[in-house]
């Protein structure tokens, strides 16, 4: 039967088509900066230069667009506990050096910061990209409280930590699993989250509200406090 093979074949073409959008949508390139290894003991968790390694980060940034013709609607900064302060403070350098903003940068648990420059602003903030977004998961523990950015995720709530977080250092990293979970295709949509001001409020809704997804697949649009289970 010529006519069904001549389909047969149109729907195979358009399925490579189709795969072939989603490896360009999905593929890029992945830099570590591995500040852990430099960090050997609270002592020097708690007194990190974050506006210094920020700065530093922030100009080879720069020199990574004017160089390389890397656009900054690309870039995208992703940082865990104090690494989400570095992360904020790099995308300043880099408005500050350009005029212009990078695309989005995400903070992975941002952590209390012990040590903050007097009258300075120091830290992850709205504002130090596009978009900015965080996910909360010690939030009384190793983490912060207050919203830091655009939208600011709290699975379970602000708490502690996270249900199955043996410690604080544990329920920090979750947030690092929570997203690495998302960019696996297929995932990007497991953790619907539902705007609220309070866990309280989100369980009297019972989880019903105005959704966003927490991860990768989160909308630019997305602004406040959003709780999920």
């Amino acid at each position: 039967y010529p006519g069904q093979q001549d389909s047969s074949e149109e729907q195979t073409q358009q399925k490579r088509k189709q795969n072939q959008e989603q490896d360009d949508n999905t593929t890029g390139d992945l830099v570590v900066i591995a500040l852990g290894e430099i960090i050997e003991d609270f002592e020097q968790f708690a007194t990190l230069n974050v506006e210094r390694i920020g700065e530093l980060i922030g100009n080879r940034l720069v020199q990574l667009t004017n160089e390389v013709n890397v656009p900054q609607e690309v870039i995208h900064l992703i940082g865990q506990g104090q690494g989400a302060h570095v992360a904020g403070v790099a995308g300043r350098q880099y408005t500050r050096q350009t005029g212009h903003k990078l695309r989005r940068i995400t903070g992975l648990d941002p952590s209390k910061q012990y040590s903050q420059p007097d009258n300075k602003l120091s830290g992850l903030a709205r504002g130090d990209a596009d978009f900015v977004d965080a996910i909360h998961t010690s939030a009384y523990g190793m983490g912060v409280q207050k919203r830091l950015a655009d939208v600011d995720f709290y699975p379970n709530g602000p708490a502690a930590g996270v249900p199955g977080a043996d410690n604080v250092v544990e329920a920090s990293m979750r947030a690092t699993r929570y997203f690495a979970e998302s960019v696996r295709p297929g995932n990007e949509r497991n953790f619907p989250a539902v705007a609220a001001s309070s866990y309280k409020e989100y369980k009297q809704n019972n989880g019903y509200g105005k959704r966003a997804y927490m991860g990768i697949a989160t909308n630019y649009d997305v602004r406040g406090d959003y709780m999920l289970q």
